[in-house]
């Protein structure tokens, strides 16, 4: 048998792909043999003899490359010999696995149709959909009766729900997720839900332990759910920052005028005079104080001459000057308006550099700031005025966990990190759905569902691939 051997061109390959220890050799035509076998029935020394397959492997027809092992025969006994390869088999599982890696990582966040488009336009990797959907299939059906352990402390945990529509039916994702240690406990898809089958899943994930409390959205219903199965004495606080993206919707709606947001500065003040109820705002007040005084002063100041000089600068076509200066005046709020949102901005990143949050107000405080508020909420617009009513008749439980926790931002940020916004319409099983959130899971909490490869290794199989091309 005429066998390959290494030259200046394939020297760098050889080496590579692991030729020069001997466990094997290539022949002319591609065939990859071991060593000369002994008959175990004879004894004699075989002959090599061609290969026991075509060789097809995951990529050959993409890139019409062929793995052929090579057989051998006994010519005394007059019997062929399939002989075992090491070499070529860990070479087919390498690939194997490397091609079942990037599909499960890539399914984290696109389709089965993009998978396969994913591959060919980067790879030139031509995969058919349903080998995608096999393998795919294969890790749901894995993952399906995979449970996380988890151990209930004396701590806060974050309950919330998320809407989704799997293959056009309505269900929800529901989550339990302790607020201290920064871990999820519980995340299921439920067709259907309701205040009993919460309670049913609260004895079955917290059994008789009772812990300090729960930070939920401002549902009615979950103060009686949660002390019907925990008793009176668990602690409910409702979510600030839930309570603050819904003043903040509210206000936008109030502001509207046609598809825009008709905001001014006094509207940021008496909106973050709201905000500055739980969390001490002082800072961004005392900035909209100062805005608002710089502001008074230009429209005191506003002479015919300065007008005309921002008629000029903003190219404006407006004739009439009474129009000009409300124009004037309204591009020049808006100028204040988007540097607020900048200081704001750089602020919030100061925060995080330091690795610091928002001051969190004291009771007392906090009860001293909502009274100033509420005996001047008619200056607010009605759909607050009416927030207000709800923040008052529901107070206690804004207050419940004096001040150890206000939010449930844990909780979001891993629903936001799982499942982006845009794709809560899934057109997937419930199966395929929950062993996705399952994988994505076990990545957060460091277990991996599939081999991870280094450079060196994505580089041994493709020369290996080359090679026999």
């Amino acid at each position: 048998m005429k066998s390959m051997q290494p030259t200046l061109i394939n020297f760098a390959t050889f080496q590579a792909i692991g030729l020069f220890n001997g466990r094997v050799t290539i022949s002319k035509t591609g065939i990859v043999h071991t060593s000369r076998a002994i008959c175990e029935t004879c004894g004699s020394v075989c002959n090599f003899n061609g290969s026991s397959n075509k060789g097809t492997h995951i990529l050959s027809k993409s890139t019409n490359s062929f793995f052929r092992n090579g057989q051998q025969r006994c010519q005394i006994c007059n019997r062929t010999i399939q002989v075992e390869n090491k070499w070529l088999d860990e070479l087919h599982d390498s690939l194997n696995q490397y091609i079942i890696s990037q599909v499960l990582s890539l399914s984290e966040n696109l389709s089965e149709y993009e998978i396969v488009e994913h591959f060919e336009r980067t790879m030139s990797i031509k995969i058919s959909k349903s080998a995608i959907h096999n393998i795919i299939d294969k890790s749901n059906d894995e993952f399906e009766n995979i449970e996380f352990e988890y151990q209930i402390q004396d701590n806060y945990y974050g309950y919330d729900e998320q809407y989704l529509t799997i293959d056009g039916k309505k269900a929800y994702r529901l989550a339990i997720f302790d607020l201290k240690e920064n871990k999820l406990i519980y995340e299921k898809i439920h067709y259907n839900f309701s205040k009993e089958i919460l309670k049913q899943i609260l004895r079955e994930v917290f059994g008789d332990t009772k812990p300090k409390g729960f930070v939920v959205d401002m549902r009615l219903e979950y103060p009686n759910a949660f002390k019907e199965v925990f008793g009176k004495k668990v602690k409910i606080q409702f979510c600030v920052f839930h309570l603050n993206k819904l003043i903040l919707k509210e206000y936008q709606d109030s502001l509207k005028l046609g598809k825009s947001v008709a905001w001014s500065l006094m509207d940021y003040y008496n909106m973050y005079n709201l905000f500055n109820i739980f969390y001490n705002r002082t800072f961004e007040l005392k900035q909209l104080k100062k805005l608002m005084k710089n502001f008074e002063n230009f429209k005191k100041n506003l002479t015919i001459e300065k007008v005309n000089f921002y008629v000029n600068k903003y190219k404006l076509k407006i004739k009439e000057l009474e129009k000009q200066k409300e124009k004037v005046i309204e591009i020049i709020q808006k100028k204040l308006m988007k540097s607020f949102r900048i200081i704001l901005h750089d602020k919030k990143n100061l925060r995080k550099r330091r690795g610091q949050n928002l001051v969190v107000r004291p009771i007392n405080s906090a009860k001293q700031q909502f009274t100033k508020i509420y005996a001047k909420k008619s200056i607010f617009p009605k759909k607050i005025q009416k927030r207000i009513e709800k923040i008052k008749e529901n107070f206690e439980y804004f207050i419940a966990s004096e001040g150890v926790i206000l939010t449930n931002n844990k909780l979001e940020g891993f629903f936001g990190a799982t499942l982006k916004k845009f794709r809560k319409k899934i057109r997937k099983s419930l199966l395929s759905f929950s062993a996705l959130l399952k994988r994505r899971r076990a990545r957060q909490e460091g277990f991996t569902y599939f081999r991870r490869f280094t450079i060196f290794e994505i580089a041994k199989i493709f020369s290996a691939i080359d090679f026999f091309v």
